[in-house]
């Protein structure tokens, strides 16, 4: 007759060995809360009982529940931790943004951190610079230029910006690489009185990359650290 192993002798034999009917017994007179905290196992190892014509079992009922409801919670977690885990990372991205701005040491090195490297630090295909008439022609040469009334136009009286997440063709805002872009974000500049009114332009070539359900506070910060580099510069 074969005698049946110890789990030691299990485990040496290279099967890990399932504890037995006793242990899961004693395991669960310590631990008398355990199938109430995790409900999904209960609800899988419990099966509903048959009471008879016209009586219905709730507890596997509630079990069931029980273990939708932590579903749903365990779901919900997971968003929470990829929002804050993307919130973060476009926080960094705006941060270096900032720094490759405020490196510039004119204004030809200003525009072109802004052209050039901002793109791929906030993950989009452009950025762009986008004037009405009255910049000086010095600086004007750098930037697009719109007609009178355009910034407004395309924000809305007084609304600072506007996530689209389809656009059509935009050749003022994006010149030779018009048909680049799918979706973008248009912010305003803060530029005060004596400049013309001003925005920026960040176009991708993915749709719904921006959309309305989106924060733009980091946006308007990055605005607001353009315009005063603009302004630094083109008063001079």
């Amino acid at each position: 007759m074969a005698t049946r192993k110890t789990g030691d002798e299990a485990e040496k034999g290279g099967t890990p060995a399932l504890p037995s009917a006793d242990q899961v017994a004693a395991y669960l007179r310590a631990h008398p809360d355990f199938l109430r905290d995790n409900p999904e196992i209960a609800a899988e190892v419990l099966p509903g009982r048959d009471l008879g014509d016209g009586i219905t079992d709730l507890q596997a009922h509630t079990l069931r529940a029980l273990r939708a409801e932590l579903d749903t919670m365990r779901s919900g977690a997971e968003e929470l931790i990829f929002n804050a885990r993307n919130n973060m990372s476009t926080q960094n991205s705006t941060h270096a943004a900032v720094l490759a701005v405020l490196a510039a040491d004119s204004f030809e090195v200003f525009v072109r951190a802004v052209t050039d490297d901002l793109p791929p630090l906030l993950q989009v295909d452009l950025v762009m610079l986008c004037f009405e008439p009255g910049l000086p022609k010095g600086a004007a040469v750098y930037v697009q230029e719109l007609q009178a009334g355009a910034v407004d136009r395309l924000l809305g009286p007084g609304k600072a910006t506007r996530l689209r997440p389809v656009v059509g063709e935009e050749p003022a805002l994006y010149g030779s690489g018009d048909g680049l872009v799918a979706s973008d974000a248009l912010v305003r500049l803060p530029l005060g009185d004596d400049l013309p009114p001003a925005l920026m332009a960040l176009g991708s070539r993915h749709a719904d990359t921006f959309h309305d359900g989106q924060a733009t506070e980091l946006l308007s910060f990055l605005a607001a650290v353009v315009g005063h580099g603009i302004r630094r510069w083109v008063a001079r």
